[in-house]
């Protein structure tokens, strides 16, 4: 289930996931980057990666490659999903120190750890974390946030000249703002966009894969295939039979 965050906090919080997995059976769950950043809240905790338990609660960075990450318990999750450049925003860390980082929550705030993973009703844990981020004062790069809005308006095909010519900053003086704030380089993160575009087309596609990569800004399919494989770990075929799609990036392997 997908809640989106309240009109205050559009400007850091995209949205608010709930997934609940009631089987005892293990299973892998693949993740791939959408270019935002979060904090997981796993109330019944047996999650692992790279077979290192991960915490109750943490923060997780920009992610440069997929992830699989195993469970073999039941599992009930509350993803607050930020907007690429919040965690930057909130708490001054460079993101790029952040990436492909899990960071405990108890290393940024033990209230909000301990309330929120001990709130009883999805909406009294939406209200404790939104109760903790209107206390913040998130202060924006306005460059960077024209950037990032561009880029994903433009779902990606855009080049550097064209963000450099946005933002009055030299392109080299761009890609260093731009991995400070964001924890990606402009380029990669307009990759990332220009992914997920695609993937708006495929479920349900209405277009041939050819047409789809084309309308995207892939070469041809073969680019689209490629790039799609390095990114998910999966063909795009591999995804569409996928019936355990929980969110975009987040799926529950099957088989």
């Amino acid at each position: 289930m997908q809640i989106p965050a309240s009109i205050e906090l559009s400007h850091i919080i995209r949205h608010y996931l709930f997934l609940n997995r009631e089987t005892q059976s293990p299973c892998n769950f693949r993740l791939f980057s959408d270019g935002n950043t979060g904090i997981v809240f796993s109330t019944s905790g047996g999650l692992t990666l790279n077979a290192q338990p991960l915490p109750n609660a943490f923060l997780y960075g920009q992610i440069s490659d997929y992830k699989d990450i195993f469970c073999d318990t039941p599992a009930d999750l509350f993803i607050i999903v930020f907007r690429p450049d919040a965690f930057n925003r909130l708490f001054n860390i460079p993101a790029d120190d952040l990436k492909d980082r899990i960071l405990s929550l108890t290393e940024i705030s033990e209230t909000l750890f301990h309330s929120v993973l001990n709130a009883a009703t999805i909406s009294k844990k939406i209200s404790l974390a939104e109760a903790f981020f209107k206390k913040l004062s998130p202060t924006a790069n306005p460059l960077i946030t024209a950037s990032l809005d561009y880029i994903i308006k433009q779902q990606g095909q855009v080049t550097i000249d064209q963000l450099s010519g946005l933002t009055g900053l030299h392109p080299r003086q761009l890609e260093r703002k731009f991995t400070t704030v964001i924890g990606l380089s402009p380029k990669k993160f307009s990759g990332i966009a220009r992914m997920h575009g695609f993937l708006k087309q495929l479920r349900p596609q209405k277009l041939s894969l050819t047409q789809c990569a084309y309308e995207s800004g892939y070469y041809d399919q073969a680019h689209l295939i490629r790039e799609f494989r390095r990114f998910t770990g999966l063909t795009p075929s591999q995804y569409q039979k996928n019936t355990a799609v929980l969110a975009t990036n987040f799926l529950q392997l099957s088989g």
